[in-house]
């Protein structure tokens, strides 16, 4: 699947559907993502007959019963359901909510009582400066980011990207080339001038902020989740990549009516489910 260029001189490349191949008897990585699986893992599916892949982005936990779920991009599974994914050599699990159309391009994949499974607050951020962490934990969230803000990015394919600065909070769009042309809009806008920061596979990463910080004594890598990737391309015609748009941590909550899973949460052990927002009128 393709797209063409929307606002902003921004030529969409990465709603990031990319044919894949098999893996078997690798080493546990964001290629091969064991449970409880993390994001910025590659998931597979299989969708009217092409196989495709792209990014997982974070862990959540669904309003109607507190189980736990991975978010993507609604537009992986092509805005279907009952699809199920894999990572390298672990099923993954199946999409059970998906948005994709011109407000909300966003989507659940959940374990089934056929198939269950674990997904953990952590994220893959291997790819960036020697000597930086290979993952990090969700210690927090915005519901979004702010216009100058530096952001990261950190998908399958490009794997960590850093200082993304925000441009602007609603004039990202992302449009398919192919029918029936979706374009999604309202998306917030961001870039790296002249730096490739997004590849095709990408769609689905998760957008956040490093936290370092101590805890009982010991170094803990961290990240406040700002956000979740659905595109982006060059500015300039044939230019460098360096233009991304993601929706903010508000619109994905709402839209899939599931609430940011942290590590403080998840070592809680409480299954109670998490309340509703009672803020998410106008966003899709």
């Amino acid at each position: 699947m393709k797209r063409r260029p929307f606002a902003y001189c921004l030529m969409t490349l990465a709603l990031a559907l990319v044919w894949s191949s098999p893996a078997s008897g690798a080493p546990a990585s964001r290629f091969n993502d064991p449970p409880p699986h993390r994001g910025g893992a590659e998931i597979r599916m299989t969708v009217l007959g092409g196989t495709y892949n792209c990014s997982s982005g974070f862990a959540v936990r669904r309003v109607e019963d507190g189980k736990r779920a991975m978010t993507t991009a609604g537009h992986c599974p092509l805005g279907l359901i009952n699809v199920d994914t894999t990572s390298g050599q672990y099923p993954f699990g199946t999409f059970v909510r998906t948005f994709y159309d011109n407000v909300v391009d966003a989507a659940l994949v959940a374990g089934t009582p056929q198939k269950p499974q674990l997904y953990a607050p952590t994220l893959w951020t291997d790819g960036g400066p020697q000597g930086s962490p290979v993952a990090r934990r969700v210690l927090g969230k915005a519901d979004g980011p702010v216009v100058d803000q530096k952001v990261c990015v950190s998908g399958k394919v490009t794997k960590l990207v850093c200082d993304i600065e925000v441009y602007n909070l609603t004039s990202g769009e992302s449009c398919g080339e192919e029918p029936p042309h979706i374009c999604t809009r309202g998306l917030v806008l961001a870039g790296k001038e002249g730096k490739n920061i997004v590849k095709a596979g990408d769609s689905g990463a998760p957008v956040f902020v490093p936290i370092d910080t101590e805890i009982d004594g010991h170094k803990v890598y961290g990240a406040m989740l700002v956000g979740m990737l659905v595109g982006g391309g060059p500015r300039v015609e044939h230019g460098p990549e360096d233009l991304v748009v993601f929706h903010p941590i508000k619109q994905i909550e709402c839209s899939l009516n599931a609430r940011v899973l942290t590590t403080a949460e998840a070592e809680s052990g409480d299954t109670t489910p998490p309340p509703p927002r009672d803020d998410c009128a106008g966003t899709g």
